[in-house]
């Protein structure tokens, strides 16, 4: 197995955590959001924009959990995989689009959006924004562990997915002469999709997932400016939605006060 005993015991520990934590941030988003008339901005953005992500990067985390278990020891086959990386492409956008909710909850709820004066400017990374929000939430945006996650992580994956290459999970990790084979195959399925040789291609693919072990990393590109950078997907899953879970709560702890 990649992983020991003991570390997919704290996956499953965290995982079930992280759940519940979300579910309590949603519901606590709704409730925060129930006052307002129902043509309010600011109960769009918290009810339709921040609850419905929240909703949706809680059950990628659950499906991810289910359909590619830590403890699994052959590799995905096609369809799987793809649906994986169906519920991981949801996560990093919904991961990245909440915080703009939060942006606008707050800079509606405080009228400041003619101040402001640039929706391009409205977003809790943006100085014209941040700087208007509570200690609080100002500092604990501003940190660096903060500041690097957004830039380095949510951000880079977020825009490899909207515009470049989008996040991917390799199908298996290969040993040198697994992965020769694996070339050979690949070169087959090339001359059978020519041929329109399905059922032949259907034995190739097959073959293929037979070898290796899963792989339980994700990247977005090999050949950009800087190094590919493979991240663990389960551990960054859950990372994720505890950063997505403290800083919801804070924010709802903070955002009807006034800077």
């Amino acid at each position: 197995m990649f992983f020991s005993l003991e570390q997919i015991h704290e996956f499953e520990r965290h995982c079930k955590q992280v759940l519940a934590d979300l579910r309590d941030l949603q519901l606590k988003i709704v409730v925060a959001g129930d006052p307002f008339d129902a043509t309010s901005r600011v109960r769009e953005h918290l009810l339709h924009g921040a609850a419905r992500r929240v909703g949706v990067i809680r059950r990628s985390i659950e499906n991810v959990f289910s359909l590619f278990p830590p403890n699994r020891v052959r590799p995905l086959d096609q369809d799987t995989l793809a649906d994986v990386q169906i519920n991981l492409h949801a996560f990093v956008m919904n991961l990245y689009g909440i915080y703009d909710n939060w942006a606008w909850a707050y800079v509606l709820r405080h009228d400041l959006e003619a101040i402001i004066g640039d929706k391009r400017r409205i977003g809790l990374f943006i100085d014209a924004t941040r700087r208007r929000l509570p200690a609080p939430l100002r500092e604990y945006l501003s940190s660096p562990r903060t500041t690097e996650w957004h830039e380095e992580y949510a951000k880079s994956f977020r825009d490899a997915l909207a515009h470049r290459i989008p996040p991917y999970i390799p199908p298996a990790e290969l040993t040198p002469e697994e992965g020769r084979r694996w070339k050979e195959l690949e070169a087959q399925k090339i001359g059978l999709i020519l041929k329109r040789d399905w059922a032949r291609l259907e034995a190739v693919w097959s073959d293929q997932e037979a070898l290796g072990r899963p792989c339980f990393t994700f990247l977005h590109a090999y050949n950009e400016d800087t190094p590919a950078r493979p991240l663990i997907l389960h551990g960054q899953m859950i990372t994720d939605g505890m950063a997505v879970s403290e800083f919801g709560h804070l924010f709802l702890r903070h955002w009807e006060e006034a800077a």
